[in-house]
């Protein structure tokens, strides 16, 4: 008897089998027509595996992993035996047989639109990931540009006047022609599809231009008097001054068909030491005007020039027409305060790379051709007619921002301070009308400020009769008020607009019995998807108020332990399915710790980077990383490997060392039912055959690796009482991304049937191998997070699933998970099969 399941008719399982699959006994027999993947469950009474079975490729170049015959006539017997060695309850018993495996994109979670770094993630002031501009436009139209992520990629993103999301311009949508992003810098596929190049992998830079680079370095969003496009002022690097000179003009809708960088005074040379916090206004007659800006007096950055063409405390005039530029104000010589001392003294502000204020700090113009330059040095807000005379003088300290009303004379303005090393706050004040008003009508005290948040950005449009004023602001990250006769008014706050709260998806771990999935964001915070019927990622507790802090997570999924691993910390196992996660010591142990402590990787400005670890079925445990002894604490960020043996007599659980293994430049690590080792390791620079279209891209070709199968050299209970002589299998395989100089590694999963599922992260695509490595699925293609992959609100439709860098992938018996990291998002696949057939076991 064939019963055939789901969607699949009796003539499609006739055009797959050539023989249906019978079961006479305990024995499976079944010929497929052609070259196909089968997958072969045992299934109890309630339709749950109790043992998978077999799984391959028929009829492929290699042989398909046993109990699989050669060819395409199939027998297998069944032991009577559930996937633990134990006699098999809950029968009936019957087998099913899956061939010809697909996917389904079936649901997202996280991609929250309203998610930028801010400063509820990560690790301080030891990140640079930031908000760096804000340009809100005349239509209402308004841009805001940042990091969007721990990881640190730069986005920047359309909303409406009020708030509303509408669209992201980078990552560039999918789907434009390819003229319309080469300037962007993309690998082209023979197919004429595309996929974004990168010039750095561990921030990562997604473009060839300098829009992003490492440590997290992010240009800057200028305003800009065109609806049709926005402004990008370049990186010229994070750890020095940087050049603030080269300009992009990218369109509204992502598309930048060649790179043409334009210099911010088109007459005059940039210096090589150009710094301060840029700030540009435009007016009425489009002449942009721009003040921030000066030359550091030393080498070191202990000082400012205080003479000469690029000296602090002057405003430019830019003509729209020539690009020419001449000084429009500009305070005395003899005043300015150059010595980084006396400016942290002054009610200037600290200097310092990271988070400079300058004399002449902001400004904004008018609709009658007005300019107010914040004057943080005289502690003032200046008001010149279009001639760059004095008008007037406001008494405001530490202005940092300023905006206006155009349709009245209402001014805005932030005001801030701290430093490096003080926290300070940060204020918005309102000015009913600036012409005649000597002090704010209204003062909103807005949050603290951090010494490496940069300055906030303010713009006033309006929309519906009412004016929308914009905040944006790294902590913050942004914060939309409505000006009416009470004042201003909270209308939108982007820390609550979205349900989002984890910023990354570094690792992600799927639990193959409940379908569950857990993920770090590389900085401690873990999260969980319980429900993917209204997927939403909600962070782990072992207690109430009490954060569960891991950089990597494993799972046994047999006795209910999550494993987490914290930066330079021992693994550590909890209970799960309660309410809590609670710590699960060994018996007589002072803490839940079962391993020695162990490296990851950590840098500032890049975060952290964990190489993984795993639990095997007999709950022993896999790490990658140096251990820190007593006789060595040094943090060694190499790729060690070490299996501790699961003993509940003793904690720390006792260890071998795979000497042999080395200390390469590893990530991502699972065991198999079977209690075999798979390993991913750097190609370092050698891909077996690289996809055409990304074969002369040289970062591309250092991020990939390949992944290593060790057998047993023990039973359970002690899988590897010694290191094996080498791995009895090398898949050759384009896995990755391994990050070439910083630990942010891919993660494969490997199911119940020993399939290998693993990310090719910057093609971008996810592949699915059987256990001797024929291929049997690939998916994805480039989008960013407005691609839905046809799920509701699919703004960007794509031909395959949409993703932008997968990094961890994971399946269970039905599904397969993909985290990607610049679209911070979790996909959900569901498996289809070409035929599905079941036959009892009598």
């Amino acid at each position: 008897m064939i019963l055939l399941a789901g969607a699949c008719l009796a003539g499609e399982a006739e055009t797959v089998f050539s023989r249906p699959p019978t079961a006479v006994g305990s024995t499976l027999e079944f010929t497929v027509a052609r070259r196909s993947d089968v997958e072969v469950a045992v299934l109890d009474a309630k339709d749950v595996v109790v043992r998978h079975l077999a799984a391959g490729v028929l009829g492929g170049e290699s042989a398909p992993p046993a109990p699989l015959a050669p060819g395409l006539a199939q027998r297998l017997a069944w032991d009577g035996q559930d996937d633990h060695g134990q006699a098999a309850v809950g029968g009936p018993f019957r087998f099913r047989v899956r061939t010809g495996m697909g996917v389904r994109l079936q649901a997202i979670a996280g991609g929250d639109p309203y998610a930028f770094y801010s400063r509820d993630m990560g690790q301080g002031d030891h990140y640079a990931f930031r908000v760096t501009g804000l340009d809100v436009k005349a239509n209402g139209d308004v841009y805001v540009m940042g990091n969007a992520s721990n990881l640190g990629p730069p986005t920047i993103r359309q909303y409406a006047a009020d708030g509303t999301y509408r669209r992201t311009v980078f990552p560039f949508p999918a789907g434009k022609p390819l003229d319309a992003v080469k300037g962007w810098g993309v690998n082209v596929r023979t197919d004429g599809t595309y996929a974004p190049g990168y010039s750095d992998l561990a921030a990562p830079a997604m473009s060839r231009i300098p829009i992003g680079a490492t440590r997290a370095g992010c240009a800057a969003l200028l305003p800009s008097p065109s609806t049709s496009t926005v402004t990008v002022s370049l990186l010229a690097g994070w750890d020095k001054p940087t050049n603030i000179h080269a300009l992009v003009d990218i369109g509204s809708d992502g598309s930048l068909p060649a790179y043409a960088p334009r210099p911010l005074f088109a007459d005059l040379p940039p210096p090589k030491a150009l710094a301060g916090p840029l700030a540009c206004a435009y007016g009425p007659d489009g002449a942009g005007f721009v003040t921030g800006l000066y030359v550091w007096g030393d080498a070191k950055g202990q000082s400012v020039e205080t003479s000469g063409p690029w000296r602090d405390g002057q405003v430019w005039r830019i003509d729209p027409a020539t690009g020419k530029s001449a000084v429009f104000f500009a305070l005395p010589e003899t005043e300015l305060i150059g010595d980084m001392k006396a400016r942290a003294a002054s009610p200037i502000g600290h200097l310092s790379r990271y988070a400079n204020y300058a004399a002449l700090h902001c400004l904004a113009v008018d609709r009658d051709g007005s300019v107010l330059v914040g004057d943080r040095q005289n502690r003032r807000i200046i008001a010149l007619d279009p001639a760059g005379k004095v008008r007037r003088e406001l008494r405001v300290e530490h202005a940092d921002a300023i905006a206006i009303d155009p349709g009245s004379h209402a001014l805005y303005v932030t005001t801030r301070t701290g430093d490096v090393f003080t926290k300070g706050s940060v204020r918005l004040l309102r000015f009913a009308d600036w012409t005649k008003d000597d002090a704010p009508a209204q003062t909103i005290e807005v949050c603290p400020s951090y010494g490496y948040s940069p300055r906030t950005f303010l713009g006033a449009c309006r929309s519906g009769g009412a004016t929308m004023l914009w905040l944006a602001y790294t902590t913050l990250p942004v914060r939309v008020y409505r000006d009416g006769p009470e004042g201003l008014q909270l209308a939108k706050d982007f820390s609550e607009a979205g349900p989002q709260r984890c910023r990354d998806m570094q690792h992600m771990v799927a639990d193959p019995a409940t379908d569950q999935v857990y993920v770090s964001d590389g900085s401690g915070a873990c999260f969980r998807i319980a429900d993917w019927r209204q997927p939403a990622l909600v962070r782990c507790l072992q207690a109430a108020d009490q954060p569960l802090n891991a950089l990597n997570l494993a799972i046994d999924a047999r006795r209910r332990v999550l494993y987490g691993h914290a930066d330079r910390k021992p693994v550590v196992r909890y209970r799960m399915d309660g309410a809590y996660f609670e710590p699960l010591p060994v018996p007589g142990a002072a803490d839940a710790a079962v391993t020695t402590a162990y490296n990851n990787d950590w840098r500032i400005g890049l975060g952290f980077g964990d190489r993984g670890f795993a639990v095997a079925p007999d709950g022993s445990v896999a790490t990658l990383g140096g251990l820190r002894t007593e006789a060595f604490k040094m943090d060694d960020y190499g790729g060690y490997l070490h299996v501790f043996r699961a003993d509940e007599r003793q904690a720390p659980w006792p260890a071998v060392q795979f000497k042999q293994f080395g200390n390469p430049r590893a990530g991502g690590i699972r065991f198999d039912a079977k209690g075999n080792l798979y390993v991913g390791v750097s190609a370092e620079g050698k891909p077996a055959a690289p996809p055409a279209g990304f074969d002369k891209d040289k970062l591309f070709l250092a991020s990939l690796g390949t992944i290593r199968r060790y057998a047993p050299t023990g039973k359970p209970g002690d899988l590897f009482p010694s290191e094996p002589a080498a791995p009895d299998k090398v898949y050759a395989v384009n896995y990755g991304s391994i990050s070439n100089m910083f630990a942010r590694t891919a993660r494969f999963g490997v199911d119940g049937w020993g399939r290998i599922y693993y990310p090719t992260s910057l093609e971008p695509r996810v592949s699915v191998i059987d256990n001797e490595g024929n291929a049997l699925l690939a998916f994805g293609t480039y989008g960013n997070r407005d691609s839905l992959g046809g799920l509701p609100g699919d703004a960007v439709p794509t031909a395959d699933v949409p993703m932008a860098w997968p990094n961890s992938v994971d399946a269970t018996d039905d599904y397969v998970y993909v985290s990607d990291l610049v679209n911070i998002r979790v996909l959900r696949l569901a498996k289809t099969f070409a035929a599905s057939a079941l036959a009892p076991i009598r």
